[in-house]
Order: C-alpha cells, then structure tokens, then sequence
C-alpha cells in the first residue's frame, strides 16, 4: 500500500499548530491531557461516540465524530477510513495522535493520504491478542500485526506505554526502532487522587451495605477473562470462607463483544462470589472506600489507568507480574506482584494485607510517591509535548518550532 509523501511544515505555519487525538468512544478520557497541552497548541479531538459532543463542549475543545465499530466490520471500516481523510482535510491538523486499536491504523493511514505534516500513534497495551493462546486470537493476530506494522511504518512516531511492548513489537519488526519510543502511561490526576479523598468512606460504604469496620478489598475492571476477575473471585469464595469480614467488591462491565469474554455460568458464579456492583464512573469514590486494591489481569496492559488512580490514592497494590502492571507495582515496595492466573498466591497476598494495618499504610504511602515521581499527568504531558517540539523542529528544518 502506497500512500501520500510526507508533508513537512511550512516555515510560515501559525505558531500554535494544531494537534487532533483521535480515539474511540473513551476518548473524552484525554481531556486532561488536552487541557495540559493548550497553552502551546490548538487541541480538537475525534472520536466515535455522539454522546461526547456535549462532554467536549463543556470542556471548551471541538470535537467531531466518525463511525467506527469495535469488531470486524470491512463496510463500516472503510465508511469510517473515508471520513476520517474527509475531516483531516477539511480541519487541516499538523500533528494527528491516534490512541487505541483500530482508531490507531486506521486513523494514521487517513492521516497520513489527507497530507497531515505528522502522525503519530499511541498503543496502550498489547491486549488480549497478545495474552491469549486461543486459535481465534492467533488467527486474529495475522490480520492485526501486519495492519499495525503498515500504519507504524507511514506514521513518524509509535508511542508504547512500557519498554517490553516497545521491545516485543521492534522485535517482531512491527515498529521500526527509530521510530518508537515510550510515555509511561496517560498519566493520573493526583491533585485529585489524593489520599485525602478517601475521608468520605464511611458514607460511600454505607451506599453499598458495606460495615463500617469491614476491610475492603476493591478491584475494578472490564469484565473478561483475560483481565483476572475469575481469579478474583476465586481468592474472593476462599477467603470469605473463613474471614466474612472481608468484602469484596468488583467495580465493571461484563464485554460480550470480547474473544475472552465469559460466558453465562461463569458471570452467575462471579455474581455470586462478591459484590459486583457493575459499571460506574465514580472511580475516586470506589477507592474511596477501598483498603487494599487488586489487578490480577495478565491482559497485555500498557500501564493500567485504574491501577496509577489506586495508587495516587495511597492504596497498597496486588497485581498480576504482568507488563504494564509492574510499570506501577514494585513487589513489597507498594504492593506485591503475583504470577498471573495464581488464586493461591492472591489469596496470600490479600490475607497478609489484612492482617498487617501498618503494613497496608506503609505500602500505601510509597504507592503514592511512587505515582507521582513517574506518572503525574504534568510529567505525561511534558513528555509528550517535548515529542512533538521534536518532531515539529524535523518538520521545519529552517524555523524553532512551538
């Protein structure tokens, strides 16, 4: 496939160049990031999701929307392909950042035949293809792979999240390594995750029927199998048997569109092993309430978003010894990493978290060090304006770029 030549920056171009993220339906989750870059650039977005127009409105960003379906779907896949060139061409951006699966192939490749100067993709996490052995995601791995490798070759950056995505992609020579590098995650809020919104937990437990003085122990996450939430509730059956004080509760929605979803059965049991109290928004106030965090997911994650906002909140971690994960855990510093797909060992790890208060205070608080001294959304935006400054100085070779 053969696309447009690259475009470089006319030496006259306005001294705030305009920046378009494109996503899916979550990409109002880039809002911060968006307000953190404004004062250099002209920030829009796109995504896929009508419901965002008003989000982005009150934020004060432009937004526009385009049809892309999560699975496999050629006619709709080519609809989006043509109107993602259309508003490329009509808006004129000077750098497109893609994020996610498909909006990242295929609104780099639509980036880069509408003549955008500069492109660059963002990939947060290998996912399931990448942890899963079963034929469909083997099969589905041979269409993924080299559609990602074709949009990374004709993009200028592919940003990864952790060194062992970037290192397992240049490997397979998916990514070119010139052209890779890594931003350690999307960064947290920790001015508003902070330890200090947890003084609202009895009134957050009181919504739910928790006691008062029953440990707490929170993981929240899409529904699949993937993610580690049969293994949560497994160490969950285990542990209540003996210690009833100690509650469980899963925080997300069930994804039947996934290749790993699970299937009835397992959902009745999971019901019936903790509280799962399925999707909600109100991420701060459900670690409000929470005494120990856990994320034994081996899903190929780039850095877990809910697992930085945990530990900005001063929580002690378990996680799965999976990439991404241990970008955020370091075993006995702030939490204990575990082998993926251990009951046993999660059941350990939460038993010596409850039983030892000041050990959870302890981890707790370096959890909250750690995450702000490396994925501060202010640091996560200046790592990311300095690639742009970068690229924007190759693209005028004879101007000082914004």
């Amino acid at each position: 496939m053969v696309l447009a030549a690259r475009t470089e920056v006319p030496p006259h171009a306005d001294a705030r160049p305009r920046v378009c993220l494109v996503g899916g339906p979550d990409i109002d989750a880039r809002i911060d990031l968006m307000r953190q870059l404004r004062s250099d650039f002209d920030v829009f977005a796109l995504g896929t999701s009508d419901r965002l127009v008003a989000v982005f409105a009150e934020a004060g960003f432009s937004y526009h929307r385009y049809p892309m379906s999560r699975g496999v779907n050629p006619l709709r896949d080519v609809w989006a392909f043509a109107r993602l060139v259309r508003l490329f061409r009509r808006e004129r951006p000077t750098i497109v950042h893609t994020f996610d699966t498909k909006p990242g192939v295929w609104g780099r490749l639509a980036a880069r035949i509408a003549g955008v100067p500069i492109v660059i993709g963002t990939l947060p996490g290998l996912g399931s293809l990448y942890s899963s052995s079963s034929s469909v995601a083997k099969v589905i791995r041979l269409v993924y792979e080299p559609l990602q490798g074709l949009a990374s070759r004709h993009a200028d950056l592919t940003v990864f999240q952790n060194a062992q995505d970037a290192a397992d992609f240049v490997e397979r020579g998916v990514v070119a390594p010139d052209r890779a590098t890594v931003i350690a995650g999307s960064g947290v809020r920790t001015d508003v995750f902070t330890p200090a919104a947890r003084d609202a937990a009895p009134e957050s437990r009181s919504k739910l029927g928790l006691a008062p003085d029953a440990l707490v122990v929170t993981m929240i996450s899409r529904v699949t199998r993937t993610k580690g939430v049969l293994d949560f509730a497994a160490a969950a059956t285990r542990i209540r048997a003996t210690r009833p004080e100690i509650e469980f509760v899963l925080a997300g929605a069930a994804d039947g569109e996934s290749f790993d979803a699970l299937t009835d059965r397992e959902l009745d049991e999971l019901d019936r092993s903790l509280r799962w109290i399925g999707f909600r928004d109100d991420v701060r106030e459900i670690l409000g309430f929470t005494d120990v965090f856990v994320f034994p997911s081996y899903y190929r994650e780039g850095i877990p978003r809910v697992l930085m906002e945990a530990a900005s909140m001063g929580l002690p971690l378990i996680a799965a010894d999976a990439p991404g994960s241990t970008e955020v855990v370091e075993d006995g510093r702030n939490g204990f990493l575990v082998p993926p797909r251990d009951v046993e060992a999660i059941t350990d790890a939460v038993l010596r978290l409850a039983d030892d208060p000041e050990l959870r205070s302890r981890l707790g608080e370096q959890s909250r060090a750690l995450v702000m001294s490396r994925h501060d959304l202010g640091l996560i935006a200046e790592q990311t304006r300095a690639r742009y400054r970068e690229l924007l100085r190759a693209k005028r070779p004879h101007s000082v770029a914004a």
